[in-house]
């Protein structure tokens, strides 16, 4: 009975301090207390096993994946607010929407130069430009719009 007690409070204290371990990650990078925390969850995981059986163990298992995820989930929340997330995420970022209002294929017209199966070759301000449609084909010699700009993919629609 006293050894199940050890092994009840080796689970609870290596729970709690993988648990501590992961949370300190946060703000001292590294990964080392993270793995650390890992590994004291893991040999707690395998102690409730060892000890209680496969029901238990798999409900100590499951108990921490839960809290696991809410923690990740309280962590991505919390990071940006670090002194390390506020060195590298950059608050004064440009919009996606801002880049795609600004490109200067966005609204230009031009023609399918092979056919659009649906991606393919169109001809817009006289150059050959690699698009994409919404997914309806286009015949080659089609008039094609620009209706969206993502980073090097131009997505085209047959014009009316």
């Amino acid at each position: 009975m006293e050894q199940a007690t050890a092994i009840l409070q080796a689970i609870i204290v290596l729970s709690v301090v993988g648990f501590l371990m992961l949370g300190a990650e946060i703000c001292v990078p590294g990964l080392v207390l993270g793995t650390l925390g890992s590994l004291c969850l893991a040999i707690a995981i395998g102690l409730g096993y060892y000890q209680y059986g496969w029901i238990v163990g798999s409900l100590l298992f499951a108990g921490m994946g839960v809290l696991g995820l809410l923690g990740f989930f309280g962590w991505l929340s919390l990071f940006p607010r670090t002194a390390v997330g506020r060195k590298l995420i950059n608050p004064k970022s440009v919009s996606s929407d801002f880049l795609k209002s600004r490109h200067p294929l966005l609204g230009k017209t031009g023609v399918a130069f092979s056919d659009l199966r649906p991606a393919g070759v169109a001809m817009i301000e006289d150059r050959k430009v690699d698009v994409v449609t919404e997914g309806n084909f286009v015949e080659r010699g089609m008039e094609i719009l620009v209706v969206l700009v993502e980073g090097p993919r131009v997505v085209v629609r047959k014009t009316l």
